[in-house]
Parts: structure tokens; sequence; C-alpha cells
């Protein structure tokens, strides 16, 4: 579990300082101060900045909380490490099931109005009463959210959520009562100018690109940056161009040959930091009854795969290949890996392996030399974005390799929105797809396996589990893991290895790489970003994070 850290009067109101003196020392100055950024390609803008929705503008593109931000920031890239935001304490009691936020003083919505615990009691009960708007996993609760007095909240769970504080305060962005109480669909609904606590608000809207400003009502101060340009990219390609023309300053995506197009051009102000995130899969589409709802025959395509060739080429060397079928991002979370696991996967293909596998599941090859059984053999088709031009480049080589054991692996590049869509409505075979990271295992595997929480309550939107794999086993672990409290590292470690060995024996997900967290920036306008040196937050142009990344911004005089 993350340490909560004890914040005193004091040691807030320094906090406090600091965020205030870093804005309003940066953004002083007659001309505006504009910083360019991205985190996604490929997607078609729409004027729609529905947190809860996953097809809007701000969600594909990451840029919610730009808007709306959430109670605590969490560093996962450090454990342990944590900063009050909306919220500046928080308390578990009653054996984990019950936790009580206090509120952070002064804070206004972007129109004015007061934030107060009802808005933060309002919010987790919407998302109660609305399953399909919970993208963030926050646990059932076992009764209303509620509000005593305006900054204190008290949240009752049905089972203790220890292992989910970072869903619940993390990332789970607050919205404001007095808006969302007249919305009667939140999880679909289209949501044209969103009213936020958050650092910015919009100032305009086009499908090329959407201008924020510096939110004048802030409660953090004025950030350096006094307009933010969320501007369209259709490739990895058109978003190096830029970077490498001065027009963009902050993108969350693979560069090709970075180093040369971009470091060397101005190795002074040119920076990248490629932290490692997450564990990159492909994932199954395991509904119906064709050969990819077989566990043996999803263990045999992994079995194929070049997981070296993936790195090198279709990455350029950035993400390493995966080592164990736990999907534990490794070595990060090397403590929690069973030791019957580890290096358990070939970093080249492993022929012998996948004859072996389908040989014993009453696979054999036909005449066209693919392994078939009953007349119907193994093909499927992977999909990700044209634009993702390292998922895609993957997808070629993945293709070129399992062909090359007799299994019909064939390509489908769409359009990154097509993606999104396919995604939540489950009309896909296989995608590459990125882990949810998160500062424990609980994370990744919950966005994996938990069929209850982000399938269930809206089949064809789907938020997570994108693949539809529905376990009792996996759903009593995840609970299991939930509620105990990390006090108790030992039976920590054993719900995570029931979990590991579920992703070992049915390979809901097949772990490809340790995914990065793309950051690609600039410092010839602002400093202050993340640095190896300096990791107080995961880098990348991305939800949560962006709040206390742009505050810590400084404008180069």
């Amino acid at each position: 579990m993350i340490k909560k850290i004890a914040i005193t009067a004091a040691a807030m109101a320094c906090l406090m300082l600091g965020i205030v003196s870093v804005g309003m020392a940066s953004a002083s100055g007659a001309k505006p101060s504009i910083l360019t950024m991205e985190n996604n390609v490929g997607v078609t803008f729409t004027k729609n900045f529905n947190p809860f929705n996953g097809n809007s503008f701000a969600a594909q593109m990451a840029v919610k909380s730009l808007s709306y931000e959430p109670l605590f920031e969490f560093d996962t890239l450090k454990a342990n490490t944590q900063y009050p935001w909306l919220a500046t304490k928080y308390a578990w009691s009653n054996g984990g099931k019950t936790l009580t936020f206090t509120l952070r003083h002064g804070v206004k919505w972007s129109d004015g109005k007061a934030f107060t615990a009802a808005d933060v009691a309002y919010t987790f009960n919407l998302i109660a009463e609305n399953p399909a708007a919970n993208y963030s996993g926050v646990p059932a609760l076992s009764n209303a959210a509620v509000a005593k007095g305006s900054y204190t909240v008290v949240l009752n769970f049905a089972t203790p959520a220890y292992q989910t504080i970072t869903n619940i305060a993390g990332s789970t962005l607050i919205v404001p009562e007095h808006i969302w109480s007249k919305i009667a669909n939140p999880a679909t609904a289209t949501i044209p100018k969103p009213v936020g606590t958050g650092p910015y608000v919009l100032k305009n809207y086009s499908s090329t690109v959407v201008q924020y400003s510096a939110n004048p009502k802030y409660w953090g101060g004025k950030p350096a940056a006094s307009q933010i340009n969320v501007t369209y990219y259709s490739s990895n390609q058109a978003a190096t161009t830029a970077l490498a023309n001065g027009q963009l300053q902050w993108a969350g995506n693979e560069i090709a040959n970075l180093k040369t197009v971009f470091v060397d051009k101005n190795p002074k102000t040119n920076h990248y930091f490629y932290a490692p995130g997450s564990t990159v899969t492909l994932e199954f589409n395991v509904t119906g009854t064709g050969p990819l709802s077989d566990p043996a025959v999803r263990a045999a395509i992994s079995a194929g795969i070049d997981r070296t060739a993936l790195s090198v080429e279709g990455e350029l060397g950035y993400e390493p290949p995966a080592t164990s079928t736990s999907a534990l991002i490794l070595p990060a979370q090397s403590a929690y890996l069973p030791s019957s696991l580890a290096n358990n996967i070939s970093p080249t293909p492993d022929a012998a392996k996948v004859s072996s596998i389908l040989t014993a599941d009453g696979y054999a090859k036909d005449s066209k030399g693919f392994w078939a059984k009953g007349g119907t053999e193994i093909a499927f088709t992977v999909e990700d974005p044209t634009a993702y031009s390292d998922y895609y480049a993957d997808d070629q080589l993945m293709s070129n390799e399992l062909q090359a054991v007799g299994i019909d692996c064939t390509v489908d590049g769409v359009q990154a929105t097509q993606w999104y869509s396919d995604l939540a409505a489950g009309t896909f075979q296989t995608v590459i797809h990125w882990g949810a990271g998160g500062s424990n295992p609980f994370v990744q595997y919950q966005n994996w396996l938990d069929y209850k929480t982000f399938v269930a309550p809206s089949p064809t939107n789907a938020s997570a589990d994108f693949g539809r794999y529905q376990s009792a086993a996996a759903q009593t672990a995840l609970t299991t893991l939930e509620t105990t409290n990390p006090s108790n590292q030992a039976a920590v470690k054993t719900a995570i290895a029931t979990l590991a060995n579920i992703m070992d024996t049915q390979v809901p997900d097949a772990p490809l790489l340790y995914g990065a967290d793309w950051d690609v920036y600039s410092t010839a306008h602002f400093t202050g970003w993340v640095t190896p040196s300096n990791q107080y937050m995961d880098p990348s142009p991305n939800d949560p994070e962006l709040p206390i990344i742009l505050m810590h911004l400084k404008r180069v005089k």
C-alpha cells in the first residue's frame, strides 16, 4: 500500500506557497506563454469534455485533468509517494471499509461557485448509481457517500478497499454537483464546456486544435503556461515533424529515431524520459467459441512471438521484452513475482513449445501448414491504429512471426477513433494495448480481469477488460487482494500469486513488453519537467498527472 503522508498545516502552507510562487513568477510578462501538447495521434476531435465517457475528446486525448482534478496525486514511479490535491489527508477505519477525506479550503469551480464536500460525495454517488461511468474502478459503496460539513467526506465500502486507494483518490476526477445533477446520462452525455477545479478552462474548440486558457480562479495560483494548445496530429510521424520544428513542446508517444530527429537538433533543450510504467500485452477477445476462447491456443500464440524483435524493431529499443507470463511490471514488482513464473517467456519464438501445446490440445497442421482442429484453423486479426506507428509495426512483425510457426495472424490497421470504439464494444479479435500501470499490482490485474466492474455494467461500452475475460476465480482473487490490509504482506503476496498464475495458465493477455510512459519535451520555453533525477510524477502528458506537472513548470525568461 502507498503510505499516507502526514501533512501538517505548516507543510500545507509551504506546498501552497511553492505552487503559487512557481506559477506567478513564471506567468509574468505581457505575451501569453503557450504550451502545445499531445498524448494521442489520429483521434478525430469531438466537442465533448465528459470525463465519464471514454469516447469523448477529453478522454481519448487524456486531458480530462486540465479541467477536473483528483483528491490526491500519486507518483506511480516511486513507492509510497503521494501529494495532497483537492484533499489534504485521508484515513482508513472500520477494517478498511470506511475512508474519510479532509478537503482543501478555498477551492472554487471555474464558474466561481465554491467547491465543497457535497461535490465530492455527489461524484462518488454518481459513479455508484451509474456503473457505466465508473472508469476509475471505484469499489462498491455499502451506502451513499456522505458530506459532513463543507470539508469532510466519508465513503463506506461494502468490503475493505485498501488496495484501491489510487482508484478512489488518484484516478477519480471530481465533478460539480450543481452542473452534473442536471445531466440525465452521465456515462454517455456530451459536455461541450467543462466546469472544473483544474488549472485550465476551455478557450476555443476546433477540429484541429483545442485551446485552454489558465483558470483565473485556480486554487493553486497561475500556471507558467497561460495557454495550452492540444493539437491534432495524424500520426506519430506528424508529431515528430512538429517536435523537430519546435511547434510541439510536450508529446506522449513513441518517436522514431528520436535522438537524431529531435534530441541532436538541440541537446540543450530537447529531451525525453521514457519511464517504465506498464506491461504491454496482446489482449485477446475471449468471447465466443472460436480458437481464441481456448487458453491453450492463447498460450501457443504467446509462445510464437518474437518479443526481442518487437522491442528492437517495433519499439526502437525503448521497451524491453516481457520476461514473465505473470504480466507484473518487472523489475519494479519483482518482490511479488512467484519464482515459478520468473523468466518463463522466451525472448524469441519457441516453435517447439507452440507445437507441444497445440498437439496436446488436439491440433494438427493442415495442408496449408496452419494449425487446425475439426477443420477450423487458428486464424485471427490483430487490430491497432495505423497512427500508432510502433504498435502497427509490432503487429506486422508479430503476423510474420506467427505465420512462420503455423498460426494465421493478419493485421488490421484502423483509425484511432474506430479502435477506441471497437475496444469499448468488444468488436475486435486481438489488439496490442498498454497496461494500466499503477503503484501496486492490483491496478493492472484489475484492469485486465475485473469483468464485474468494467464490462458487466455496460457490455457494449466497456472501460477495461476489453477482451471480456470473465472468471469467478479471478474475481475472487481480485476481491481478496483488494480487501487485504497491506500490512499483511504475506496475504498480499498470496493473492497476487493467484492472479499471476491465472495470467500464466489462462492467458487472457499475453505480456509482450515493459511499456514506456512516453514523454518527449522541450526546455526552450519551460523548465521543471519530470526527469530521471527528479521523478516526482509519471512524466507523460496524461491523466491525472497533468495538473501537478503543469504547476511545476517555470517559464524561461
